[in-house]
């Protein structure tokens, strides 16, 4: 071998060794930053949690993210917003449980979840908190369900019609033949006032609302509904072990980008967001939050959201649910 052929190959092998970092170090998205829309208000629990992991993943991605809350009409404002979005790698949707309900309540939505966008990586979810005002008459789960089934019932507050809170306590109060009036508020944080200010006999709020209240003593808790009992909670027991059906409702997340968006931007996300959650430092807030981390791949988050849909659409069908006011 000459030492020009040397040279040569020499020289195409670090040409190709270039190549290769400037294929990985290429940014999932061509602008500076991804804009992540978040469809719920600044300073809420989805907000939180979407920042919070999105920090991290953006370190990760090399990449930082441009918060955009678009709150308003159970996450359908934000969410249409994204689904137009173009689908660059540059737009990230934060979707909670709520777009699905509002999906299966309303068909005029200017947007479809399974045609307008791909999932990206579903990352877990807060259980539901049965909560009442510590100076509630109702000292357990089984004095709350006595009382519902008596006179008139209870009057129980949501964050508004179709909410993740108010779905629990239509299919508790079904399941267990008890009678309810419903009182929406305009979102979690008024509605948890009314219980504190007994407007309302209980809520069920997330567990990330509802600790802080409990630790306060301004709450109490009757029941939660994960699969298991949680650090957070450890006396507090889960409403499979009160009966309550067979499923344990709660608030997820999942992330999606527009359809069409590439395999490559979709499995790069995806590992840095798994990346971000696996940290010690996010695992030991969340989880000090009542938090359920759930790493679901794109495949395994597209599926769960067609279950998910499914399940809630059936929910709203049985009990005659037709709006969102």
């Amino acid at each position: 071998m000459t030492l020009t052929s040397t040279f040569t190959r020499v020289a195409l092998a670090a040409a190709a060794l270039a190549l290769a970092a400037t294929t990985q170090a290429a940014p999932v998205c061509a602008d500076k930053t991804i804009r992540m829309v978040i469809p719920q208000p600044a300073g809420g629990v989805g907000d939180v949690v979407a920042r919070m992991i999105g920090e991290k993943a953006g370190q990760v991605l090399e990449q930082p993210f441009l918060y955009e809350n678009k709150p308003g009409a159970s996450s359908t404002i934000g969410t249409a917003a994204a689904a137009t979005a173009k689908p660059d790698g540059c737009t990230l949707l934060h979707m909670t449980t709520t777009a699905v309900v509002a999906s299966a309540i309303r068909g005029d939505l200017p947007y479809n979840i399974d045609r307008d966008f791909v999932p990206v990586v579903g990352i877990g979810s807060f259980p539901m908190a049965l909560t009442v005002v510590e100076s509630s008459k109702f000292r357990t789960y089984a004095d709350l369900i006595a009382a519902s089934k008596s006179g008139d019932g209870l009057n129980y507050a949501s964050g508004g019609t179709g909410s993740m809170g108010h779905l629990t306590a239509l299919r508790m109060l079904k399941e267990t033949g008890g009678k309810g009036v419903h009182v929406p508020y305009k979102g979690n944080a008024p509605a948890l006032q009314g219980v504190l200010a007994s407007d309302v006999h209980f809520m069920f709020p997330s567990t990330f609302e509802a600790l802080p209240l409990m630790q306060g003593g301004k709450a109490r808790v009757l029941a939660i509904t994960s699969d298991s009992r949680l650090s957070t909670f450890p006396d507090v027991p889960t409403m499979k072990e009160l009966g309550f059906g067979d499923s344990a409702p709660r608030i997820w997340y999942v992330f999606l980008m527009p359809a069409g968006t590439s395999a490559d931007a979709v499995n790069r996300i995806q590992d840095a967001f798994a990346k971000a959650l696996a940290d010690p430092a996010i695992q030991a807030n969340l989880s000090a939050r009542g938090y359920i981390t759930e790493i679901r791949t794109s495949t395994e988050a597209a599926a769960f959201l067609k279950a998910e849909a499914t399940r809630w659409k059936k929910v709203v069908q049985d009990n005659g649910i037709t709006s969102l006011n």
